[in-house]
């Protein structure tokens, strides 16, 4: 199943995780060829020292998003200079919830303007948002060119859903890409959020997805 590798961001994020995590997965990715790794900003150089060509991702005001906007450039702007590829921002949830546009258009649009020719992703933390957040937070992404919306950092009640991820695809299929993350741990899953409409699956469970073999 080594062709569903193309769609996955192979993570850790776990709070203890160490250098030597980090090789590991650096490893992994040399020998599975995953979309990329998604690592914590520290660990950045540790990764590109370990493999000079390899894809990285890492996250910015990981996992609360409540940093303020200023506090966000700083650490996307550190980020890239440490070599990240792509930045998985989390978003605002409060001021979602808020509706307070200006705030979210401003945050959204600065950080666009400071990772320019990086892929940016704007983690939205379904599990707090119905329809109508959805709905709303998405068309600010999309208005500011923002590449994918993500649908959740793992760390809270729950992950990605298939109904979540079809909704925007709906919706927005054609002006954002979709990254399914959050409790997707095997192959039959992994695939249900691709036909669904996702673009990319964000796991920690790369190894099983690839590795899984019909009974």
């Amino acid at each position: 199943m080594l062709g569903i590798a193309k769609f996955i961001d192979q993570t850790n994020l776990k709070q203890d995780a160490s250098e030597s995590d980090i090789i590991k997965l650096v490893e992994e990715q040399r020998k599975y060829n995953f979309r990329s790794i998604c690592i914590a900003p520290s660990f950045l150089q540790v990764a590109r020292k370990n493999l000079q060509n390899i894809y990285l991702t890492t996250v910015i005001s990981f996992p609360n998003g409540y940093a303020s906007t200023e506090a966000k450039i700083f650490e996307a702007k550190d980020a890239i200079k440490n070599g990240a590829d792509d930045l998985d921002i989390v978003s605002n949830i409060g001021r979602i919830k808020m509706r307070d546009y200006d705030y979210l258009s401003k945050e959204v649009n600065a950080l666009r303007e400071i990772t320019k020719s990086h892929i940016l992703k704007f983690i939205i933390e379904t599990s707090f948002l119905n329809k109508e957040d959805i709905l709303y937070i998405t068309k600010i992404l999309a208005e500011n060119g923002v590449d994918y919306v993500k649908t959740s950092t793992g760390f809270t009640k729950s992950g990605a859903k298939l109904d979540d991820v079809k909704f925007i695809k709906e919706n927005f299929g054609g002006k954002i890409k979709i990254k399914a993350s959050g409790g997707i741990s095997d192959y039959k899953t992994a695939l249900d959020f691709i036909d669904a409409g996702a673009d990319v699956i964000g796991t920690s469970h790369g190894l099983e997805i690839i590795n899984y073999k019909e009974i």
